[in-house]
């Protein structure tokens, strides 16, 4: 049995690591010694360090009480996207309670009015300029070499209340009828002047009421001749009358004028959104909604983002030209081939590509459609039909010739595009058993058909690039290129809606996003080298 004295002896482990809240240290500690050498944070900081920022600098003219260093402040900005912080408030409070931003900043501590006011303004003037310092890194590290450039379109909503929509159409039919209220006054007022004998004359059809838009100008113009009316020596029931009448036209005058600015602030669009005038109406994809949006077109090489624009319109295609042209400004060097979606091909398309030397990958509306057993067999499609170039004409399932008859030229309902196509009608199609099959859109007429000779030979191109090794491997990696990047940003960033309102600044706030995209997949390479 042992004593008390041995089990005296027995040492027992403690059960909790040491705990000492308040215990000071010797020296302060370093906190690049706290975050780990391959953390994303580094990343970004390596990258930023090594970007020339000059054009940013320069819009710092200097004077009264000094900055915050631009590039902190940009280290700053692109980290909080990198970890899904978009706004200037939890920013801010991450520069006070998160180490990897204390380390970023240099322990500096800028308020959310200096960093959205630095997005806002000066990053906004540059953005372009430091999206191509950092695809100028992609390239220098051999992430990038601007070869393949995989092109798509993607929604994103709005910074605005989806049920403050101003609809154009609203504003031209409420504006009609105000207009044909304004008319009827315009004949009460010919009608006083009659009772009083005071005719104008020869009067054109504006100022008997008949115009047929109601402007400003005609508006004042009927004020003051009711002011007439009103100063002259008359009856009190004509003189309440005309002020009746005068009340009525200053009101619809208003009503005019607030008509007509919603139709030009609509401009080209079927609307816009009062909490942000530059967004328009699309339908959202997921939730199949129409919400105030903007239509995002992006490219990609290996998963990196190279090129991002932002646009009003929800069409991709048509928002094409604008995106190559704004591309231009944010790479180092043009892509040398082009891959995207059918929803691109057409022939100004093409000819834009064309025109800049790119390789055309890009699909056009009928190649699915090409691409089944059924469409070569059947004879009654105007692309099965035979061409004899001798003699300028096609030849149709019934051996009836189509003669050349006339030039078409039409423009493009949004961009104003000139197209010309060339109309080939059969002599006649009188008694061909063929008739009902081959001409269910003529009416009874011979059957005619619309060459593009220009667009056919853009997809005879493309169909050619298409059929390739190479055009079948980049046909199945678009797929996976651009889509897997909108993936990325809207499930794993959670940036779903625009943080800012208008259309420049939302542009700032989807090149960052683009940027930190770009960021975050340095350091998941690295890691996993």
């Amino acid at each position: 049995m042992q004593t008390k004295t041995t089990m005296a002896k027995v040492k027992v482990s403690p059960l909790f690591k040491t705990y000492q809240q308040h215990q000071f240290y010797l020296l302060p500690p370093d906190l690049g010694s706290l975050i780990g050498p391959q953390h994303l944070v580094r990343v970004v900081h390596e990258v930023v360090e090594r970007m020339d920022i000059t054009a940013l600098l320069n819009t710092y003219k200097g004077g009264g009480t000094t900055s915050f260093h631009p590039r902190m402040l940009l280290k700053v900005l692109l980290y909080g996207y990198c970890v899904k912080l978009y706004t200037g408030r939890k920013i801010a409070r991450a520069l006070e309670e998160n180490i990897h931003f204390m380390w970023l900043a240099g322990m500096s501590r800028p308020d959310f009015r200096t960093i959205n006011a630095f997005r806002s303004s000066r990053a906004k003037e540059v953005i372009e300029l430091l999206f191509k310092e950092l695809l100028t890194f992609l390239m220098d590290h051999n992430y990038i070499r601007m070869e393949n450039y995989f092109c798509d379109g993607s929604t994103f909503r709005a910074d605005a209340n989806q049920h403050k929509m101003v609809w154009k159409k609203n504003a031209q039919r409420h504006k009609a009828k105000v207009e044909v209220k304004c008319r009827q006054l315009f004949a009460d007022i010919e009608e006083m002047n009659k009772q009083e004998d005071k005719q104008y004359g020869n009067n054109d059809l504006e100022e008997k009421g008949q115009a047929t838009t109601v402007t400003k100008e005609i508006l004042d113009k009927k004020i003051g001749d009711i002011n007439k009316i009103i100063a002259e020596p008359t009856s009190k029931a004509v003189r309440k009358k005309a002020v009746s009448i005068k009340n009525k036209l200053q009101k619809n005058a208003g009503k005019i004028t607030r008509y007509q600015t919603q139709e030009a602030k609509a401009g080209t669009r079927s609307g816009y959104n009062k909490t942000d005038e530059d967004a328009s109406a699309m339908m959202m994809k997921n939730k199949k909604e129409i919400s105030p949006a903007y239509n995002v077109l992006a490219g990609s090489e290996d998963q990196f983002i190279t090129g991002v624009t932002v646009h009003q319109n929800p069409n991709d295609g048509t928002c094409f030209k604008e995106h190559l042209e704004q591309i231009a400004a944010q790479q180092p060097l043009t892509p040398q081939q082009l891959i995207a979606d059918s929803v691109f091909g057409s022939e100004q398309n093409y000819a834009l590509l064309e025109d800049k030397g790119i390789k055309n990958f890009v699909k056009y509306q009928s190649y699915h459609r090409e691409q089944k057993k059924g469409f070569t067999k059947n004879i009654f499609l105007k692309e099965n039909f035979i061409y004899n170039k001798l003699t300028n004409s096609y030849l149709c399932p019934n051996q009836k010739e189509l003669i050349f008859n006339r030039k078409i030229t039409e423009a493009h309902p949004k961009t104003g595009y000139l197209s010309t196509s060339k109309q080939y009608e059969c002599t006649d199609c009188s008694g061909c058993k063929f008739y009902e099959q081959c001409c269910k859109s003529q009416k009874g007429g011979n059957r005619t058909i619309q060459i593009n000779e220009k667009f056919e030979a853009y997809k005879h191109e493309t169909r050619v690039n298409l059929q390739t090794d190479e055009g079948k491997q980049l046909k199945k990696q678009r797929s996976i290129e651009i889509e897997s990047c909108f993936g990325d940003i809207k499930h794993n960033m959670e940036f779903r809606r625009f943080h800012l309102r208008g259309l420049k600044k939302v542009k700032t706030d989807m090149t960052l996003i683009a940027m930190a995209h770009n960021l975050r997949k340095i350091h998941c390479r690295r890691i996993t080298a």
